[in-house]
């Protein structure tokens, strides 16, 4: 069912947020057609191919005070390819698993769309057995019965005279830019579920925490407001530097189910930030970027204890621009 429920909100989610947003002054909405010419079939798109190599980690961390657990998944590193032009990105990668006898079994999805400075991001996470490493003692064990899943939205409205964005970066369409500064607006939401047979926690680990952090089922929802300043430097010989920052706060709803008691943790606060930067090279028909991002949450559940969740990717990219697909007659 959690598969399921995770697609289903995530569509309901994404159709909400691209329709509102394309509301006119006049309360119409614009003809799908006019959307799918911006975004896909315009003449104005230059299109490029990739190769993608990537490393991607979703790890989260259970704290009380001193006593921390951080659980890992294995075989992180990932191979594929994709298509993208100066509104749409879409890489696929296919995950490559070693010859180590404990694999994480994941399934990852993430991509961005900007239309008419208003820049929606996604994030789909659904990940099975994590490595946990304990800071109490040198013992790590893996635990294939752990899963764990996250899907995040992000909005940004650009409010600076630039349209630039992190996403004109990650598509290659940057390579005849000037250095400048961009910022926007925006919010967020996440749902995440955490699920085991039995407490989370090693039995090793167990005396270093409370009963309250026993958990073996926790299910969230939240969502909240958050900033973000976007910056491109232009450097010699066609080479580039960008970062984007955007830091959020929000509330958050949890329901944690433990070993000993249900209950709902009173400190509704969730604390977000994402980061990305990228070196990259860029000539007339190919570029090359090493790409670095990753989202954070950090939330508490009460009693001392506290999960931060962060989301950790990084990209080396070589693309080759095949100009426009869709040309006008």
């Amino acid at each position: 069912m959690r598969p399921r429920l995770i697609h289903l909100v995530f569509s309901v989610l994404l159709a909400c947020n691209g329709y509102a947003s394309n509301l006119k002054v006049s309360d119409t909405l614009p003809k799908p057609g006019k959307i799918l010419d911006s975004i896909v079939l315009s003449d104005k798109l230059d299109w490029s191919v990739r190769a993608v190599t990537n490393f991607k980690q979703q790890q989260f961390r259970l704290g009380n005070g001193e006593s921390k657990l951080i659980y890992r998944p294995n075989n992180p590193f990932g191979i594929g390819f994709g298509i993208a032009n100066q509104k749409i990105v879409i890489d696929i990668i296919f995950n490559i698993k070693g010859g180590e006898e404990d694999q994480t079994n994941k399934f990852a999805a993430e991509g961005s769309i900007l239309f008419n400075k208003n820049m929606f991001s996604f994030m789909l996470e659904n990940v099975h057995g994590y490595q946990v490493e304990s800071l109490q003692h040198d013992e790590d064990i893996f635990r294939d019965d752990i899963s764990a899943y996250s899907l995040g939205l992000e909005y940004l409205r650009i409010l600076s005279k630039e349209s630039f964005t992190v996403r004109d970066m990650k598509s290659g369409s940057t390579s005849n830019r000037r250095s400048f500064l961009a910022y926007g607006l925006g919010g967020f939401m996440i749902l995440r579920g955490l699920h085991a047979d039995g407490s989370i926690i090693p039995e090793k680990d167990r005396p270093y925490f409370n009963d309250q952090a026993q958990i073996y089922d926790l299910s969230t929802f939240g969502g909240g407001i958050l900033a973000g300043v976007s910056s491109y430097f232009k450097l010699p010989a066609n080479f580039f530097f960008t970062m984007y920052v955007a830091p959020g706060i929000g509330l958050e709803y949890k329901y944690v189910k433990t070993e000993t008691e249900n209950y709902v943790p009173s400190d509704p606060l969730i604390y977000k930030a994402t980061i990305f930067g990228a070196l990259g090279y860029n000539r007339k028909k190919f570029y090359i970027h090493a790409t670095f991002g990753s989202n954070w949450y950090l939330t508490s559940m009460d009693h001392g204890n506290d999960i931060f969740l962060s989301v950790t990717k990084a990209k080396f990219i070589v693309g080759y621009r095949i100009g426009n697909l869709f040309k006008k007659k």
